[in-house]
């Protein structure tokens, strides 16, 4: 890629897609693709096709696209938009561990899936398209991560456009000037609040479902010669201002990846279904309950320290699995009496039992300087525990499971696959699933699934 330093943000953002989109994947980052893709999946599958979400599948018609639960027809957009909404429905999708709120596959996965569902592509473009939309969604997430959280807005609604637009560009084969034209267009379907985290309302779902759509049509558009606003980040009426109001460019400008800097290997996968900033807690809880083992009944007072995006985690008590889902005190309750916090724990006949509420009013959710300054590099948290006889216990962690330092390996995204999608798929497609993932390759060979 040349020089871009003097360009626009779309325009750099085209350039390096484009550099992504011919360059080949180096073994690292095809195992990962791997990995992501096949999270996703696990994660897309967790979530049921509840009415409302049928009914919102036929508001874009049938067409060449698949639904992943049940292989019913359906059109590109509506597979991106319903793959985008389940995706986050259970809590367990990847996301990016130095920024906030970007869900990734969710908004980088459904459009590009139903792209290739629709029209047929080689397995090499289908990678890098996703390696592309984490990439673009990973550069413009870090870049713009605080002052996009102060404003209110979540990532991935607000940036999930773009990191579909990019995998989009890919796999419809725009050229370079198109793709410019398209993260233009894209800047126009940002969106999303986080005025769901107090109660974990639904309306988050939409989120990268809107994005899915939106960098969809933006990249379409574009193919077909309609055009965007090539300042649509940095200009006075731009994204830049009303989002975030500042911007490191430095993210954005920096040449394209070598093979161990990809912001692809900066996603974190989840074990549990909980909002990712519960995951320290969690990890804390675990390792508590392993090495300690203390009953309940002689803890006095929990006190959970962490970093801001995770002190906000206070919902309690929850009424629904929604809001307990950003809940420390439930969360913390749940993982140190069963040991996890999978979709078994984690619903209201387990939350409403009394040893869960009583652990859970014991706990309190603290912001401390020290997890502060190293959030977002490390998602740390600690936690202090004083007993009933007078002892005091204490804990901390900077390498909570999942993230940098104990990341999950592609068989354990295997068994979250057997364990989460096995009633939907059972186990002969479940299996086929794993290993045509598995066999996905920088190659011109045809993708296929099931």
């Amino acid at each position: 890629m040349n020089d871009t330093s003097g360009d626009t943000i779309c325009m750099q953002l085209a350039a390096l897609t484009s550099a992504i989109a011919s360059t080949p994947l180096a073994s690292e980052i095809i195992e990962e693709t791997r990995l992501c893709f096949l999270d996703f999946i696990a994660s897309t599958l967790a979530a049921p096709m509840t009415p409302a979400v049928t009914e919102m599948t036929k508001l874009f018609g049938s067409g060449q696209a698949k639904m992943l639960h049940n292989s019913a027809p359906a059109s590109v957009a509506g597979a991106a938009f319903v793959h985008g909404y389940l995706s986050t429905v259970e809590d367990i999708d990847d996301a990016h561990a130095l920024a906030s709120g970007m869900h990734l596959s969710a908004t980088v996965f459904p459009a590009a899936l139903a792209i290739t569902q629709s029209k047929g592509t080689m397995q090499r473009d289908f990678m890098r398209a996703a390696v592309a939309g984490y990439e673009v969604a990973g550069r413009l997430a870090r870049s713009m991560d605080q002052g996009l959280r102060t404003r209110g807005f979540h990532a991935s609604g607000a940036i999930g456009p773009f990191a579909t637009c990019a995998a989009a560009c890919i796999l419809l084969d725009l050229d370079q000037q198109q793709m410019a034209h398209a993260f233009g267009m894209a800047a126009s379907g940002a969106g999303g609040l986080f005025a769901f985290l107090s109660t974990g309302a639904d309306s988050r779902h939409l989120h990268a479902a809107n994005a899915s759509v939106a960098g969809l049509v933006a990249a379409t558009a574009a193919k077909n010669g309609n055009t965007g606003p090539l300042t649509a980040f940095e200009g006075p009426d731009g994204f830049i201002g009303p989002y975030s109001e500042t911007c490191d460019m430095a993210f954005i400008s920096t040449p394209p990846p070598g093979d161990d800097d990809y912001e692809m290997l900066n996603a974190y996968h989840k074990r549990f279904t909980a909002c990712g900033h519960a995951i320290p807690a969690i990890t804390l809880a675990l390792e508590l309950r392993h090495r300690d083992r203390v009953p309940t009944d002689q803890i006095k007072s929990v006190e959970l320290f962490g970093y801001p995006a995770s002190a906000k985690l206070t919902n309690f008590p929850a009424a629904t699995v929604s809001e307990a889902k950003f809940s420390l005190p439930i969360v913390f309750a749940l993982a140190y009496l069963y040991g996890d916090v999978s979709p078994a724990e984690m619903n209201m006949s387990v939350i409403n039992r009394p040893e869960v509420q009583s652990l859970a009013q014991k706990v309190q959710v603290k912001e401390k300087p020290e997890h502060r300054a190293a959030f977002p590099d490390v998602r740390s948290g600690s936690v202090r525990i004083r007993l009933t006889k007078g002892q005091t216990l204490t804990l901390g962690t900077t390498t909570p499971i999942g993230m940098q330092g104990n990341r999950l390996s592609f068989s354990d995204i295997a068994n979250k696959i057997l364990v989460l999608a096995h009633p939907v798929l059972g186990d002969e497609r479940c299996t086929r699933a794993i290993e045509a993932v598995s066999a996905l390759t920088d190659s011109g060979e045809e993708f296929t699934l099931f």
